[in-house]
């Protein structure tokens, strides 16, 4: 066996803590992505106490959580059930919606084929208090500001854009459009633009610096991985591809440049989830409570994530 800085162990519990702060992991976003990845497919429902058990082993302390959950709570990401002195959450209607239109992105595994057509979509109806939020909710699916009020996608997922839509009440204030480029020079043009409004440049970058720190993973036997580190490994590395993820826009291949590093990512990010995974449910098993007691096991369609898992050593 190599040097444990080239095996799987190397990525300690301390190391990945280390990780967690150098990288500005908020207590939120770190709850968003346990539940998201992990609890939506385990019965939805946890005890408060096991997400402080967990996510004190990556450095956040209980009031900080404590104060978190509740605030996910206020702002419904969350709903509450009591049951004596303890209390359980599980991811509130709208926040399930959000994350299943989020997960359709981040643990796919096949390409689409793009038509040549661009999506725009446009917000001159949109009552301005709500213009900001469904700018924000399109851009996590790859929308950019093409001209003042008008967004557009070149590959956009009609589904999670209709959902979205209807999710605002927004149906009858949304214009949507689709358009293509008359000639070589105009699409030759709208490539150097998207690559500037897109900061191309800046993802590929982030994509680099995901891939420098979590490759080492894949280079030994993890012969002497713990559970722990197995389930905490697993969220680390699939939080910070799913925060790279939404930034990405998700363009058609024709459209990126040769050799695009995200490509490497998301087969990175696939053989990671993998090689932990059988270890991350036995920690699953063991110290994730709802009120009946241990959490139940993954669903069905937890095992098509990524083009298909399974629950075995590779």
């Amino acid at each position: 066996m190599g040097s444990r800085s080239n095996t799987v162990a190397a990525i300690t519990v301390d190391c990945l803590a280390q990780r967690a702060k150098h990288v500005n992991i908020s207590c939120t976003s770190m709850v968003v992505t346990l539940f998201g990845d992990v609890l939506s497919v385990h019965g939805g429902w946890v005890w408060l106490g096991s997400i402080i058990n967990l996510l004190q082993r990556l450095g956040y302390n209980e009031r900080l959580i404590r104060t978190t959950v509740f605030r996910l709570f206020k702002q419904d990401w969350l709903q509450v059930r009591k049951c004596g002195r303890k209390s359980y959450y599980c991811l509130s209607d709208s926040a399930k919606r959000q994350h299943e239109r989020g997960d359709t992105r981040i643990y796919n595994d096949c390409p689409t084929h793009w038509d040549g057509k661009w999506t725009l979509v446009s917000l001159v109806s949109v009552a301005e208090t709500v213009r900001e939020n469904f700018r924000k909710q399109l851009s996590w699916q790859g929308y950019n500001t093409l001209i003042p009020n008008l967004l557009a996608h070149p590959s956009a997922n009609h589904r999670s854009l209709y959902e979205t839509i209807e999710d605002m009440n927004l149906s009858n204030s949304v214009l949507i459009f689709s358009a293509t480029t008359e000639d070589v020079h105009s699409s030759e043009l709208l490539n150097s633009i998207t690559t500037e409004k897109w900061q191309l440049k800046s993802l590929e970058n982030h994509y680099h610096q995901f891939l420098e720190f979590y490759a080492p993973l894949l280079k030994g036997k993890p012969t002497n991985l713990t559970n722990e580190e197995a389930l905490l490994t697993r969220l680390m590395a699939l939080h910070e591809y799913r925060r790279i993820i939404l930034q990405d826009p998700d363009f058609p291949e024709e459209m990126l440049p040769s050799g695009w590093v995200g490509y490497q990512a998301q087969s990175m990010i696939k053989r990671i989830y993998q090689l932990v995974l059988p270890q991350s449910l036995l920690f699953i098993a063991d110290e994730l409570e709802n009120a009946h007691g241990a959490v139940p096991s993954a669903s069905p369609n937890f095992y098509a994530r990524f083009g298909g898992l399974t629950n075995h050593p590779t």
